[in-house]
Formats: structure tokens, C-alpha cells, sequence
């Protein structure tokens, strides 16, 4: 009985997991949680204090770095959380292609070639099981007049679109596919809070339970949506947001 309330308690423990953009923010709540709770994490970012440094646009470092975090972790990963990320804010008329391909490049496109490899890994090792959990935003779900970003908004987007049919293709492959759309979270990108005074006002009008989220709290949904206890959902995209798209 002890055993089964230990595993219980822990459902993630044992899990050899991938976090990408996991040196700040939201990826290093989710790198702490999940290691406290018992799995085996992986680091890969661009930066040298990674695990792993990784370049998420390029397909080949994506895959040579799949291939090192196996090493380090004594196995493939059954567990990816992507959420390397860039935010960036630019009005509409004003946007340059540049600007939007370099977001897309790293939000939308990193994605992708971090869930492909992994789901190669998995697929070819004949692995039972396996899960994912892209990071993507309210950003994908509404606008905001009051910071711009049509490059961000439709990089998130186009990650709910395709948390969603990687669902739909690597269900038959025991592979769970989820994704998470935090609003305004209290991290190193949180741009709301530049205007204290505007900040508090948003908070109070738009948010209906009044407060910035933590990236304690968005970490706490993902290695849900990572764990067996999440063994039926697969497609999800939840907003963690304080009750905002609410309004």
C-alpha cells in the first residue's frame, strides 16, 4: 500500500524528460518541478549553461541534441516539454518580414523539430509511450491592442494548431500530445509590468482573479499533462490565465 501511495504521489518519477528553453522562465519551473519530482531532466538551450545547447531553428542541431540529451538521460526522453521561446512586440504596418520569420523561426519552426525528433526516438525504439507538451499562449487565442505582435500571436497559434494534429498522428504510437496557453505570467518576457500603474489596471479589469500567474503554476499544469495521470487527454490546449480569455 505504501508503494502504491509513493507512486501515487509521484507520478512522473522515473520519467527521462527533455525540456527545451530550459534555462529561464516557465522551462525552468518545469525543468525544478520535474526533477524534484523524480525525473530525470535534460536541459536544451542556446545558451553554454545548458545541458545540451541547442539551436531549435536548425533541424540538424535539434536532432544532435535529441541525440546528446539520450546520452546524458541513459535512454531516449519519453517526456518533451518545448518551450523555447522569443516574444516580441512590433504594430502591424510597422512589422518587417525579418521580424516575423525570426519569431516564427524560433516559436513555431523550433517546435516542430523538437516534437519531430522526439517522436522519431520514440518511434523507432519502439518505445510504449511517450509525451509532449508545447508551450504556446493566450497570445493564440486573442489580440491585445496594447502590445502588438501579429508575428507572436500567430507563431502561438499555429503551435496550438499543431499540438493538435500531432495528437491526431502520433496517438497510434502511444504518444500523448497536450499544450499550454499561459496569459500574464510573472517571468523575464512579462513586458505588462513595464508601466507599473497600466499593469495594476489590466490586473484589476481584465484578469478576473486579479493577479500575475507564476511560473510556478504554469510548471505545475505541465508535468500534469506529462504524467500518467493525464493518460486520457491528449490534444488539449489549456489556457492558464487567471480567468482572462474569460472576458
Amino acid at each position: 500500500m505504501a508503494a502504491e501511495q509513493a507512486t501515487g504521489s509521484r507520478p512522473i518519477a522515473g520519467r527521462r524528460a527533455v525540456v527545451t528553453g530550459g534555462l529561464s522562465g516557465i522551462g525552468a519551473a518545469t525543468t525544478a518541478l520535474l526533477r524534484s519530482r523524480g525525473a530525470q531532466v535534460a536541459v536544451l538551450d542556446r545558451e553554454p549553461a545548458a545541458d545540451v545547447t541547442v539551436d531549435v531553428r536548425d533541424a540538424e542541431s535539434v536532432e544532435a541534441a535529441l541525440a546528446s540529451a539520450a546520452e546524458l538521460l541513459g535512454g531516449p526522453a519519453d517526456v518533451l516539454v518545448a518551450s523555447a521561446g522569443i516574444y516580441r512586440i512590433a504594430p502591424f504596418l510597422d512589422l518587417e518580414p525579418g521580424e516575423w520569420d525570426d519569431v516564427m523561426a524560433t516559436n513555431l519552426r523550433g517546435t516542430y523539430l523538437a516534437g519531430r525528433a522526439f517522436a522519431r526516438a520514440l518511434v523507432a525504439g519502439r518505445r510504449p509511450s511517450g509525451a509532449i507538451v508545447n508551450l504556446a499562449s493566450t497570445a493564440a487565442l486573442v489580440g491585445d491592442a496594447d502590445e502588438p505582435g501579429a508575428h507572436y500571436n500567430a507563431s502561438k497559434a499555429g503551435i496550438v494548431s499543431l499540438t493538435r494534429q500531432m495528437a491526431i498522428e502520433l496517438a497510434p504510437h502511444g504518444i500523448r500530445v497536450n499544450g499550454v496557453c499561459p496569459g500574464v505570467i510573472d517571468t523575464p518576457m512579462l513586458r505588462l509590468m513595464d508601466d507599473p500603474a497600466a499593469g495594476r489596471r489590466y490586473l484589476r479589469e481584465s484578469v478576473p482573479l486579479r493577479r500575475l500567474g507564476t511560473a510556478a503554476e504554469v510548471a505545475a499544469a505541465i508535468a500534469f499533462l506529462a504524467s500518467d495521470e493525464a493518460a486520457y487527454i491528449t490534444g488539449a490546449a489549456l489556457p492558464i490565465d487567471g480567468g482572462s480569455t474569460l472576458l
